[in-house]
C-alpha cells in the first residue's frame, strides 16, 4: 500500500511579523514623573544661570566702585593738604554713584570739610594753587561777592573739584542768631567776612558738576 508524502505548510510571511512583532518589549510610556524630573532639571539650570549672572554683576559693580573710590582718593591727595594744618572736621567720601532722588541727570560729591587757621583770601589763594599744580583748570565762580567763596575745576578727564571757603566766626554768628532767634544776627553786617579760621568744602565728584 503506497505511503503519501505529507508537504511541510510554510508559515506565512504576515504570521511570521507577528511572531517577530509579539517578541518585541514595548517602549513604556512617559510618566508624570519624568514630566517633574525633566521640568525640575530645566529650572535648576535657569536658576544657576540667573545666580551667576547676579553675582557677575555684582562682582563688576564691586570693581567699579572699588576703582572710583580709589580714584576720588587719588584727586583729594595730589591736592595735597597737611592734616596738620588743614584740620579735618566731616568726611564723606564714597565710590559710588550717587545719582539724585528727584533728578537722575545729576549726582552727589564725595566731600571733606576742614579747618584752616587762616583769613578767608589767604586760604582761598593757596588751596586754588594746590587744585590747579592737582591738574585742575578753573571753570567757573557761580556766586561772586557771596560770603562764602566758590571756585569751580575740572580735568582733562572731565573730573570736577568744587571749593568753598567761608569765615567760621562769621558762619557761627549767622547759624547762632538762626538757631536762637529764627532770624539773622542784627550785627552781622559788621562782622569781618574774611575773619579766619576758615571753613573749607572740598567736593570731588567724577561724573558732573551739576550738584
Amino acid at each position: 500500500m503506497a505511503t503519501t508524502k505529507k508537504t511541510p505548510i510554510k508559515k506565512s510571511s504576515s504570521s511570521a511579523k507577528r511572531n517577530t512583532t509579539k517578541g518585541r518589549a514595548k517602549p513604556l510610556p512617559l510618566t508624570w514623573r519624568f514630566y517633574v524630573v525633566t521640568i525640575g532639571i530645566f529650572l535648576v539650570a535657569v536658576s544657576t544661570a540667573v545666580v551667576i549672572a547676579l553675582l557677575a554683576a555684582h562682582h563688576i559693580a564691586g570693581n567699579q566702585r572699588t576703582a572710583r573710590l580709589e580714584r576720588i582718593n587719588d584727586i583729594y591727595a595730589s591736592i595735597n593738604l597737611d592734616g596738620k594744618e588743614y584740620i579735618v572736621t566731616d568726611k564723606n567720601v564714597f565710590g559710588d554713584k550717587r545719582p539724585y532722588e528727584y533728578d537722575s541727570s545729576r549726582s552727589y560729591s564725595s566731600a571733606i570739610e576742614y579747618l584752616h587757621a587762616d583769613t578767608v583770601s589767604s586760604t582761598f589763594a593757596e588751596l586754588d594753587a594746590k587744585i590747579k599744580a592737582a591738574g585742575f583748570s578753573f571753570v567757573d565762580e557761580p556766586y561772586p561777592g557771596a560770603a562764602q567763596k566758590q571756585y569751580h575745576y575740572k580735568s582733562a578727564d572731565g573730573e570736577y573739584v568744587r571749593l568753598s571757603v567761608s569765615s567760621k566766626p562769621y558762619n557761627d554768628a549767622w547759624q547762632n542768631a538762626m538757631l536762637m532767634t529764627g532770624k539773622a544776627p542784627k550785627n552781622l553786617d559788621t562782622i569781618d567776612k574774611n575773619a579766619g579760621p576758615a571753613a573749607v568744602t572740598l567736593k570731588v565728584n567724577l561724573d558732573d558738576n551739576n550738584e
